[in-house]
């Protein structure tokens, strides 16, 4: 059987979520080559901003969040969010009193905004695997804005359910962990930028994991 590379099948997953990233493809004819692994994620998030300066072109400078293709010369990365994922079967498996700490899995990945001056145009995304830190994808204007919007500690995390296209901001505080909603969600009842408990918004994408058919959401 045929299998596609990792590269293609990040970017027909992306293609069918609407994330506009661009996963990077270190193939020899890709006209770009995947930044060398980096002993600290900071290193690899400027890789990362490098390599992005040279893909950045008249085609697609838009949808990586650019006024212009010459913006990107001018671009700084932002302080970096953890990411942290939950997995649909946990949600499924949930008890009604479980404790949201025990869904969070520790992506060993970051988000960098991607600024031009004040203003967001995408993220840089970087990895952590066996031989060091890497830029992994670049883009996704939608989710840095969102997530940097709702910051307000350089403490806060991101955390993401892929299955359900949830993104929160994450907070800890002394009443436990907050969760912010980014987006707009017709599913649920609760507004972006409104922190809730983590018990209640888990509950109650428990619900909405059980319901889920595989499809894109």
């Amino acid at each position: 059987m045929r299998t596609l590379p990792f590269a293609c099948m990040l970017a027909a997953a992306c293609l069918l979520s609407g994330c506009h990233s661009m996963p990077f493809d270190p193939s020899p004819d890709s006209g770009s080559s995947q930044p060398r692994p980096s002993t600290t994620q900071a290193e690899a998030a400027q890789a990362g901003l490098s390599t992005l300066g040279q893909l950045v072109n008249d085609s697609n400078y838009a949808r990586l969040g650019f006024n212009s293709r010459d913006e990107v010369r001018q671009a700084t990365l932002g302080a970096p969010l953890a990411i942290y994922h939950v997995r649909l079967d946990s949600l499924r498996e949930m008890a009604v009193d479980g404790k949201p700490d025990a869904l969070l899995n520790e992506a060993r990945r970051s988000l960098y905004p991607v600024q031009v001056g004040e203003r967001v145009a995408c993220a840089v995304f970087v990895g952590q695997a066996a031989d060091g830190w890497r830029a992994t994808d670049m883009g996704n204007p939608a989710v840095a804005r969102a997530v940097t919007r709702y910051r307000s500690d350089e403490t806060d995390m991101i955390v993401h359910v892929p299955a359900l296209q949830a993104w929160f901001i994450g907070r800890r505080g002394e009443g436990g962990l907050m969760l912010t909603p980014v987006f707009e969600d017709n599913r649920v009842d609760w507004k972006p930028g409104v922190a809730l408990p983590a018990e209640r918004v888990f509950q109650t994408l428990r619900k909405l994991a059980q319901d889920y058919n595989g499809l894109p959401q």
